[in-house]
C-alpha cells in the first residue's frame, strides 16, 4: 500500500512530520535485518497511543486509546489507520494547531518484533499473510513491552477498521502492572506534555458562553493525613500565598482574594503581567513571593509592599473561563493543557504550577527535604467545582498549620515589645472558641504594627465563648484579624500544641475559620470520582461463601464501604494472608513472603528467625491495597499488633478467648469475667467478635513496650481469669490438654503474631464481621453470626467507630504492676 493517503491528510510546509515517497519502496534490507516497530504516545484532542509495525516498506498503524496492556484478559481497542513512511518511526514532536493530527508526540517504546512462528527469514512474509485474515500474531523486542501479542480484526463491528490489540500469556504477561504509567519517552526521557504548549485547543463548541468573566468563589481543597499515589491524581506545589483570582477581558483587569478584596492596587505586577495574556480568560492561582531557589515565603509576602526581599510571582493552577467559554466542567487534565496554551512562555510574573502525575509520594518527600509548606492532590477527571470543599482536591501538609481569628492579646513581659501573645480562636458554630495562644515568631516591626492594627478594634468583653484565663493583662479585640499559625499538634481539648505566629491572612473572611478536619487519606481521595484502581479486580462474579451465595463482588463492597473503619487498624502494619481463590470451601493457603509484587504495593522486609533470611511482608494502610488483597482471595485482613515504624512495640495487648468444643454463650461468660478483671488493675479493655467462635480483647498500649512485657502482662491476666474460671478456661497450648475450654491465648501478644482485624471479614457460611463492641452488649444472646457483611455499615453508620480508643496513648504498664504488687503484700 503507498502513502496517497497520509499525503493527503498533510500539509508538510507546516509540520515537521516525514514526508517519505508518496509511493513506499521496501528499504534495502541488509542481511540479519529486524522488523522495527514503535509506538508514539500522542496527545492530540484525546492522548491515544499510535501502534506502528513495519511491513512492506511501510509503518502499518493502529491508534489504541488506552494504550497497550500487559493483561491477557484485556482486550484494547485499535483503530486501523492510515500507513505511515518507515521514516516516521523516529518522529518525536510537535504537531502544529491546524494541522492533521495536531498535538505532542514520543516516542513511548520501540525495538524489534518478528512473527510468532516459522523460519525468521519469512517472518515478515508471515506477517503480511495475517494481516490480509485479520489475525496478526508477533513476538515484541522493546524497551518496555516484550513478549508475545496479538492484533484481530473484530468480525461484524460496525467500524471495519476495528481491531484488538491482546496482550499473550507468557512470563512478561501481568494482571496487576499498569505499563502506561511508565509515561516518558525512551529516546529524549520527557513525557508528552513536555514538548513545550500544547498547541492544542480543543473544540470548546459543547461549552456554555458566558459574555463576560464572574466574581468567583474558588474550589477548596480538603485536609487529608498523608501522602498517596494514584493513577489519575495530579500532584503540585502547595504554595505558600495568597489564593487569588485573575480576570481579563480585552484590556480591563481583575485581582481578587478568596474574599473577594481586590488584589491589583496591592500586587501591581501581577496585574500588569495579566496584559500580557493574548485571551480573555478567568485564572485560579496564588500570589506568592520566592526566594532563589523557587522556595515561597508567606512572611516576605506580607512584607512585600515594603521591598524588603524575594521575587514575587502569579503560579497559575487552574482556568475557567476561556475566550467567552465557561471551561469549569471540563475535566481538570484538559484545563490544565489549555492553560498551559494560554500562558505566555517567558514572564517574569505569570508561571504556570506544574504537576507530577501518579506519584505523589515522591512529590511530598521533596517537598519535606525542602522544608516546604506540602502539597495538593486533584483528581485529574474533575470539574471545578465552586466554594466545594470534597474529595477531589486534597492538600497533604509537611507540618500543621491552621488559619485562626484573633480575639485578643496580652501586654508585653520580659523583653518583648509592643505586645505578648495573641490570644487565638476559630468559629465553632457560630461562636469563637478559643483554642491557644502565642507571642512567637513575630518580628519587633511586625508586633508594633500588629498592635497598632489591633489597637483600633479593641472591645470591653471578651469574643469567645468560654474565656480563656491568660497569665497576663489582656485587651480583647473584636475578632476580625486573621492570622496563620504553625504548631506540634491538636490536644486532646482541641488546643494547638506550641503554636508560632506565621502571618496575617487578609484573604479570607473571619466567620470562614474553622478548626481544620483531617480525613484519612485513602478513604477521601478513593471517595473522589473513582476509576479503575491500579490493578483489575477480576472474577468479581465468583461464589465466595455458597450458603448465601455473597461473591467475591459482594465481599469488595464490603471492604469498600468501611474503609474510613478498618484502615486505621491496618495502618503501616505487615499483614499475613490467607488466601482463598475459590472461596472459603476451596483450597485455603497461608503466605507471608511476598516476592513478586507490584512496584506499587506497600511492603516490609522483615527478618525471619525461623527461616534465616528476609520476609517481604505486604504493609496495609491504603484502600487499594486492601482490594489487592481481596484480589488475592484473602477474605479476612490479619495485620500484626505493631507498625513498621516500631515493629518491636505493639500498639495494643490482646487476649484471645478461643473455646474448643464450648458453647459461646460460656466465651461470653469468661469475656465478662476478662472485664471484671481490667476494671479492677484499672486496665481499659475493648471488646470485638472474633467473627467465628471466641472474641477478641484488646488492651491500648501506645508503642511503649515490647513485644515481651505485653505477652508477659497478658500471661498474668490470663492466669487470673484462669484462677477466676477453672471450670471454662485453660492456659495449655495444646488442644488436645484443654478439651471442652476456652483457651486464654496469651500467646497472640509474641512479635509478628497477626490476628483478624476489627471489622474485618471472616471465612464463614454467613460471611460474619469480627465487630468491636461496647460492653454491654456482650450478653448470653449474643453471637457470633450477629454482625455480617450484609448488616455491618448499617450498625456502623449508628455507632462509629467505638475502638479509637485502641490507638490512644495506652496503658501504664508500671502504674498496674505496682498497683497488683501492693494488694499482694
Amino acid at each position: 500500500m503507498g502513502l496517497h493517503e497520509y499525503h493527503a491528510k498533510r500539509d508538510f510546509s507546516a509540520t515537521p512530520e516525514p514526508k517519505g515517497a508518496e509511493t513506499a519502496k521496501k528499504p534495502t534490507k541488509k542481511p540479519g535485518h529486524k522488523l522495527r516497530f514503535v509506538i508514539q504516545e500522542h496527545h492530540a484532542t484525546a492522548l491515544h497511543y499510535d501502534f506502528r509495525l513495519e511491513m512492506d516498506g511501510v509503518l502499518k498503524s493502529w491508534a489504541v486509546p488506552k494504550g497497550p496492556s500487559l493483561n491477557p484478559h484485556e482486550q484494547r481497542l485499535a483503530v486501523q489507520t492510515e500507513d505511515h513512511p518507515y521514516s516516521y518511526r523516529t518522529f518525536e514532536g510537535v504537531i502544529p494547531r491546524g494541522s492533521y493530527g495536531a498535538g505532542n508526540v514520543i516516542i513511548w517504546d520501540e525495538g524489534w518484533y518478528e512473527a510468532r512462528m516459522g523460519d525468521p527469514k519469512a517472518s515478515e512474509k508471515t506477517l503480511l499473510k495475517e494481516l490480509e485474515q485479520g489475525h496478526i500474531t508477533f513476538t515484541l523486542h522493546g524497551k518496555k513491552l516484550h513478549g508475545e501479542f496479538a492484533l484481530i480484526k473484530m468480525p461484524h463491528a460496525s467500524d471495519e477498521h476495528a481491531w484488538l490489540l491482546i496482550k499473550k500469556g507468557d512470563s512478561f504477561a501481568s494482571e496487576t502492572v499498569d505499563i502506561t504509567k511508565q509515561d516518558e519517552s525512551v529516546v529524549s526521557k520527557r513525557h508528552v506534555d513536555d514538548l513545550g504548549s500544547a498547541a492544542v485547543v480543543p473544540d470548546l463548541s459543547s461549552y456554555p458562553k458566558v459574555a463576560t468573566p464572574w466574581e468567583v468563589e474558588p474550589m477548596l481543597c480538603t485536609l487529608v493525613d498523608e501522602p498517596f499515589d494514584r493513577q489519575d491524581w495530579l500532584f503540585e506545589v502547595k504554595w505558600d500565598g495568597y489564593r487569588a483570582i485573575a480576570s481579563k477581558k480585552s484590556g480591563e483587569i481583575a485581582l481578587y482574594s478568596r474574599a473577594g478584596n481586590t488584589f491589583a492596587s496591592k500586587y501591581p505586577p501581577v496585574a500588569e503581567a495579566m496584559h500580557a495574556i493574548k485571551h480573555d480568560v478567568i485564572l485560579d492561582g496564588e500570589v506568592v513571593v520566592v526566594d532563589e531557589d523557587g522556595a515561597s515565603h508567606f512572611e516576605w509576602l506580607q512584607q512585600w509592599e515594603a521591598g524588603q526581599r524575594g521575587t514575587l510571582r502569579y503560579y497559575v493552577f487552574d482556568i475557567l473561563w476561556y475566550d467567552g467559554r465557561d471551561v469549569r466542567t471540563m475535566p481538570l487534565r484538559k484545563r490544565k493543557a489549555l492553560l498551559r496554551h494560554v500562558l505566555p512562555e517567558h514572564n517574569d510574573v505569570l508561571f504556570y504550577s506544574d504537576h507530577i502525575e501518579a506519584d505523589g509520594n515522591t512529590l511530598f518527600k521533596a517537598m519535606e527535604r525542602r522544608h516546604l509548606e506540602g502539597m495538593v492532590a486533584k483528581n485529574a477527571e474533575s470539574p471545578y467545582r465552586e466554594g466545594n470543599r470534597g474529595n477531589d482536591w486534597l492538600k497533604i501538609k509537611t507540618h500543621q498549620r491552621q488559619e485562626v481569628v484573633i480575639g485578643g492579646y496580652t501586654e508585653p513581659r520580659g523583653g518583648r515589645k509592643y505586645l505578648g501573645a495573641l490570644i487565638v480562636g476559630v468559629f465553632k458554630n457560630g461562636s469563637l472558641e478559643y483554642v491557644g495562644h502565642s507571642g512567637g515568631g513575630i518580628p519587633d516591626e511586625q508586633r508594633r504594627i500588629l498592635q497598632q492594627k489591633l489597637a483600633r478594634i479593641e472591645r470591653k468583653t471578651s469574643p469567645f465563648r468560654t474565656e480563656p484565663k491568660p497569665n497576663a493583662p489582656v485587651h480583647w479585640v473584636r475578632p476580625e484579624v486573621i492570622c496563620e499559625m504553625s504548631f506540634s499538634e491538636w490536644t486532646d481539648d482541641g488546643r494547638m500544641r506550641h503554636p508560632v505566629f506565621e502571618g496575617l491572612r487578609e484573604d479570607k473572611k473571619p466567620h470562614e475559620v474553622h478548626a481544620e478536619k483531617t480525613k484519612h487519606t485513602p478513604t477521601a481521595a478513593l471517595a473522589a470520582s473513582r476509576k479503575e484502581p491500579a490493578f483489575e479486580l477480576t472474577h468479581l462474579d465468583k461464589v465466595f461463601f455458597p450458603k448465601r451465595r455473597y461473591t467475591k463482588g459482594d465481599l469488595i463492597k464490603y471492604y469498600e464501604s468501611v474503609a474510613e473503619y478498618i484502615l486505621p487498624y491496618i495502618k503501616d502494619r505487615p499483614c499475613s494472608l490467607l488466601r482463598m481463590p475459590n472461596g472459603i470451601t476451596g483450597e485455603a493457603f497461608f503466605q507471608k513472603n511476598n516476592e513478586h509484587l507490584p512496584d506499587w504495593v506497600p511492603h516490609a522486609d522483615i527478618f525471619s528467625e525461623s527461616n534465616n533470611a528476609n520476609l517481604r511482608w505486604i504493609v496495609g494502610g491504603t484502600l487499594e491495597t486492601l482490594l489487592y488483597m481481596v484480589q488475592l482471595g484473602c477474605v479476612e485482613i490479619n495485620p500484626w499488633n505493631s507498625r513498621t515504624q516500631h515493629l518491636e512495640k505493639p500498639d495494643w495487648l490482646v487476649i484471645d478467648l478461643d473455646p474448643e468444643g464450648v458453647p459461646f454463650t460460656a466465651v461470653v461468660q469468661v469475656a465478662q469475667t476478662v472485664h471484671k478483671v481490667c476494671e479492677e488493675w484499672r486496665i481499659p479493655a475493648y471488646p470485638k467478635t472474633s467473627g467465628k467462635t471466641g472474641i477478641h480483647i484488646f488492651v491500648p498500649l501506645g508503642a511503649k513496650y515490647t513485644h515481651e512485657q505485653a505477652k508477659n502482662l497478658a500471661h498474668l491476666l490470663a492466669l487470673e481469669i484462669n484462677r477466676r474460671e477453672p471450670e471454662l478456661t485453660s492456659v495449655e497450648r495444646l488442644p488436645k490438654k484443654r478439651p471442652h475450654k476456652i483457651y486464654l491465648d496469651f500467646l497472640q501478644n509474641r512479635e509478628g503474631q497477626t490476628l483478624a482485624a476489627p471489622y474485618s471479614v471472616r471465612p464463614t457460611p454467613e460471611a460474619s464481621v469480627s465487630m468491636p463492641l461496647h460492653w454491654d452488649e456482650v450478653v448470653p444472646s449474643l453471637k457470633p453470626s450477629d454482625y455480617t457483611i450484609k448488616n455491618a455499615l448499617a450498625r456502623l453508620s449508628h455507632t462509629k467507630d467505638i475502638w479509637k480508643p485502641v490507638l490512644g496513648k495506652g496503658i501504664d504498664m508500671q502504674a498496674v504492676l505496682t498497683r497488683l504488687e501492693s494488694t499482694r503484700q
